[in-house]
């Protein structure tokens, strides 16, 4: 048992980042699995315990407790795989190389926009470490290398209202990208997919997403987002 977590914790602890889990869906996002971890720590586990008690080795679980560098409103972009809307935990794991706060920020907003591998993001890094570079020209000059460009539309919002902000803040990752998936399909937003977060949201979509947002005045995506949210919510909460 790790220190101040509960049986219930550990298990879904375990299940997270046990081998093959993928295929059943995992009870934690990546940073969920660090905040557990780290609270273990806290308490006086160290990392030899916590690498047992979950079948890691101390490696695995620096790169779980290393997420907690990102800035907030990145990390509940995090995943475990690839794919559109996300940042996969390996190229979290890059981006945490990253020292400037605000190129981190670039950098995952950039993976959203170009569907970016872990070693691009890693080249990125490199570039950042090695030269002058800004973080978007960095970007660009990886992504350029490409053979072929594929271009997705980003939409980075804010969660508006403290009691929807407290409720979303009680969930899991999964658990809120339920609701982000419900009220895409409410707002019959096409090819669009993203991540919610107790404070911020992004959608990621293809061409259909940017001429949504070119016929929409400023905020107001956002703002009908939160009102469906908000709606969504009323019903999970009448529903225990």
């Amino acid at each position: 048992m790790l220190a101040g977590l509960d049986a219930l914790e550990l298990g879904r602890l375990r299940l997270s980042v046990g081998y093959g889990t993928h295929k059943k869906g995992r009870p934690y996002s990546p940073v969920e699995v660090g905040l557990r971890i780290g609270r273990a720590r806290a308490t006086g586990d160290s990392v030899e315990v916590c690498a047992r008690e979950l079948r890691l080795d101390e490696s695995g679980i620096g790169r779980f407790l290393s997420l907690q560098g990102l800035p907030e409103d990145v990390r509940h972009l995090i995943d475990w795989g690839s794919g559109k809307g996300v940042v996969s935990f390996s190229c979290a794991t890059e981006i945490v190389r990253i020292k400037d706060c605000e190129d981190q920020r670039t950098v995952a907003n950039a993976v959203l926009a170009h569907g970016m591998t872990s070693k691009e993001v890693r080249q990125v890094a490199q570039l950042l470490r090695r030269s002058a570079q800004s973080a978007e020209d960095a970007v660009e000059e990886v992504v350029g290398m490409r053979p072929t460009v594929v271009k997705r539309y980003v939409y980075l919002g804010t969660v508006r209202g403290d009691p929807l902000v407290r409720f979303l803040d009680g969930r899991t990752q999964r658990e809120r990208d339920a609701l982000l998936a419900s009220t895409i399909a409410a707002l019959k937003l096409k090819a669009v997919s993203g991540r919610l977060g107790s404070r911020q949201f992004a959608l990621v979509g293809d061409a259909r997403l940017g001429q949504v947002l070119a016929e929409m005045q400023a905020d107001e995506l956002e703002e009908r987002l939160c009102a469906v949210l908000e709606q969504e919510t009323s019903d999970v909460d009448s529903h225990g």
